[in-house]
């Protein structure tokens, strides 16, 4: 049997219906790139070939219980426009004396060809192995290396041990000072600071098989983009010096923030160069989510051209570029907002992004309660691509 070598390479703001946010963290970065960064994910459950000792070395996993992992992964890294596709789940079995280096921590013999040989089957870009045991660790990664190993039991959730080799992997060192980040050791934190994102990104975008897409043309000519995600966008309060991940628009975000605050979102979108003027151009989400009574109480919502180069809290009092334009509900969890007139201007003017401020009437209804629009999928403390897309109509 051949053995296939892995070849090395090289302000938290909170929602009180929705749960605590994660932390977009204090770093900032000059540009977290534009669409979504897609590459190959392979996981492995790993198994002993010779368990005639009677004392097995077999991580305890199954394939279906990994791929609810991988899913739950994909979740933690979408608010870095990073996602896996495909993802790949097989069982593979290794031979004793490797099983047991790995599970020692020693990845060594794996990685260098030596001893009996195995097969891996269908490798990603980035190659994951579930372990009996890691070393007494949860989980390691050989340093300059697309590979790492999780243990079967460990302290924190599974996904975020995950989540945080792959972090490794791009280039993410361990944080010393904030337990809510996913690259703190031994924690359940997820957040990544835009820093993190921006290298994060830049690292992944090179790896082989990796592609970046910002937007895609159906058969009738539609073009739509993604919003963009990442560092340019998320929700900044009134009364409040802050701003955070999460895409919400309503008022009394948080019971620790002023009486009476609001609650606005902001968006961007890249768009392509030699890109013609649409006919129509409308801003969508299927991923609305309602708490209280905002469209009763706060009058409705509108979406209005705003244009900037760092996102902050100072957006909030922005003076818009053009008329504020209502948007219209669709079902339960849909929005449609025409901004076509918006979107026509900055292509006029040549601009390569497109942005936009979602917010209501009213910036507080003084009842006290929580009225929100939220838009999210799994995670409402994220403002990751494709919760928002823009369709450009020829």
């Amino acid at each position: 049997m051949r053995r296939l070598l892995l070849i090395a390479v090289p302000l938290a703001i909170a929602a009180a219906v929705f749960g605590a946010s994660r932390s977009s963290g204090s770093d900032s970065a000059d540009d977290t790139g534009t669409g979504v960064i897609t590459f190959p994910l392979s996981l492995y459950v790993v198994h002993e070939a010779d368990d005639t000792n009677g004392t097995s070395l077999s991580s305890q996993r199954t394939e279906e219980g990994v791929r609810s992992i991988a899913a739950r992964v994909g979740d933690i890294w979408s608010v870095a426009g990073i996602s896996f596709d495909p993802v790949t789940v097989h069982t593979i079995e290794l031979p004793r004396d490797i099983v047991a280096d790995l599970i020692s921590g020693d990845a060594g013999s794996f990685l260098d060809g030596d001893g009996p040989g195995f097969t891996v089957p269908e490798p990603g870009a980035i190659n994951g192995f579930y372990l009996a045991f890691a070393g007494g660790a949860n989980g390691f990664t050989p340093r300059g290396s697309r590979v790492f190993f999780v243990a079967d039991e460990s302290s924190v959730h599974d996904e975020r041990v995950s989540s945080h080799e792959i972090g490794h992997i791009l280039s993410l060192e361990h944080a010393l000072d904030d337990q809510s980040r996913l690259m703190f050791s031994g924690t359940n934190g997820m957040g990544l600071t835009d820093a993190e994102i921006s290298i994060a990104r830049d690292v992944a975008a090179g790896i082989p098989g990796a592609t970046t897409a910002s937007g895609s043309e159906s058969d009738d000519g539609v073009l739509r983009l993604a919003n963009q995600g990442g560092s340019d966008e998320g929700h900044t309060p009134r009364g409040f010096a802050g701003m955070g991940t999460g895409l919400f628009a309503g008022d009394d975000l948080n019971p620790n923030f002023p009486d009476g605050d609001g609650v606005q979102t902001f968006l961007t979108f890249a768009l392509p160069p030699d890109l013609g003027d649409p006919t129509v151009a409308l801003l969508t989400s299927d991923s609305l989510e309602v708490s209280g009574t905002p469209f009763d109480d706060l009058g409705p919502l509108r979406a209005e051209s705003v244009s900037y180069v760092d996102f902050g809290p100072d957006l909030f009092d922005e003076i818009p570029d053009g008329v504020a334009v209502e948007c219209s509900r669709v079902g339960e969890h849909g929005l449609t907002c025409d901004v076509t007139d918006a979107v026509v201007a900055d292509i006029s003017n040549g601009q390569d992004v497109t942005q936009f401020r979602l917010r209501f009437d009213a910036a507080d209804d003084g009842d006290g309660a929580q009225d929100l629009a939220a838009f999210f999928d799994s995670d409402p403390n994220t403002n990751r691509p494709g919760l928002f897309t823009l369709e450009l109509f020829p």
